[in-house]
């Protein structure tokens, strides 16, 4: 049965997010920064929405030349909060692991699954799969992604890559060549400008002449690895598996409808997510023996409180009944409102055979 893959990347991570919490700024460019402390403009753009991307303001560029560029336009520049980033990535990362038993997770923004089981290699039902993921991630968390569906890791990726932002893009087995072969050869993932300037020596510029072109030629020049990469994925060959790294954690987090320090209120979502965690777990087999908490407060700095248990649980009661506890002791010693709530656990071990006590016939 042939593979398929789907590939999801957050679009403009770092800039929706701030986007999402302040919905003013949308309509604005919209600068994430790494300020490096040297002086007020010292540093370099992590990354940007993209009405500055038609300014020609792309990550790695000065702060300083960024803000040249945008000085006749509505923008703003904000302070890169990786630990907003990471919660909220976590969060996203979570609920796509629900989706596959098989997910590689490739950066704070990207992520694969390899859905060929549960698709039947029905492509139609992979969109529809597809469209799935999307809506429940804008639910959630407010933010839209392109997804890209195909044969192989390779072949999704280029197909997120190709309908940015909130597209989803899905390549049949018999439609790679038609997808691949008019685009330029820097469109194919690990080409960069050295490779396409050497290409281009040899009038390769478009997938097609990199199809066509013989091996032997980009062995020679590229060396075996990169030469049989070059001519391989030119013809959509990828044969890479979705390579699946068990979590170390899962949790859940959400955010609440208004910043709020009231305990009732934040209890109930507490409870919905715990129930989803205890869900989690009780799929992948899971036991544990840490629960935490994680409150990201009305100024963004995000706060957690754990507790571990000397031996390896796994009950609903644990989950929430600790994480209330968590919550409790926290609202008592903080006075500022919480604008997301989270809960995870940690600390696993797999369950094998039977784990439960009516398992057992005596």
């Amino acid at each position: 049965m042939q593979r398929i893959i789907l590939h999801l990347d957050l679009d403009y991570f770092y800039a929706q997010v701030e986007e999402a919490r302040n919905p003013e700024i949308k309509n604005k460019s919209v600068v994430i920064c790494q300020y490096s402390g040297r002086s007020e403009d010292s540093g370099a753009v992590a990354t940007t929405n993209y009405i500055a991307r038609k300014f020609n303001v792309k990550s790695g560029l000065p702060i300083k030349t960024a803000k040249n560029l945008l000085q006749n336009t509505d923008s703003v520049f904000i302070s890169a909060n990786h630990e907003l980033y990471e919660s909220i990535s976590e969060s996203i990362m979570n609920v796509m692991r629900k989706y596959s038993d098989t997910f590689e997770q490739l950066s704070i923004d990207e992520a694969c699954i390899d859905i060929s089981n549960k698709m039947n290699n029905d492509y139609q039902s992979a969109t529809v799969y597809g469209n799935k993921l999307q809506h429940e991630i804008k639910t959630s968390e407010n933010l839209t992604c392109s997804v890209g569906i195909g044969p192989n890791k390779l072949i999704a990726k280029m197909a997120a890559d190709s309908n940015k932002p909130n597209g989803t893009t899905v390549i049949t087995p018999e439609n790679v060549e038609d997808f691949l072969f008019p685009q330029a050869v820097n469109k194919l993932y690990g080409i960069g400008p050295k490779t396409q300037s050497k290409l281009a020596e040899y009038k390769i510029r478009t997938i097609k002449e990199l199809a066509d072109s013989k091996r032997e030629l980009l062995i020679d020049e590229f060396g075996q690895k990169f030469g049989v990469y070059l001519h391989d994925s030119a013809h959509g060959i990828d044969n890479e598996p979705v390579k699946d790294k068990p979590a170390d954690q899962i949790g859940r987090i959400v955010t609440l409808k208004e910043d709020s320090k009231d305990i009732d209120t934040i209890s109930k979502s507490l409870i919905d997510l715990s129930k989803d965690l205890f869900d989690q777990t009780q799929e992948k087999k899971i036991t544990f023996k840490t629960v935490s908490i994680s409150a990201i407060m009305e100024d963004l700095t995000i706060c957690q409180r754990s507790k571990s248990f000397e031996i390896f649980q796994n009950s609903n009661e644990i989950i929430a009944d600790t994480s209330q506890e968590l919550l409790k002791t926290f609202l008592l010693q903080e006075p500022r409102k919480l604008r997301r709530i989270g809960v995870r656990v940690s600390n696993f071990s797999q369950t094998k055979g039977q784990t439960n006590l009516f398992d057992f016939n005596i």
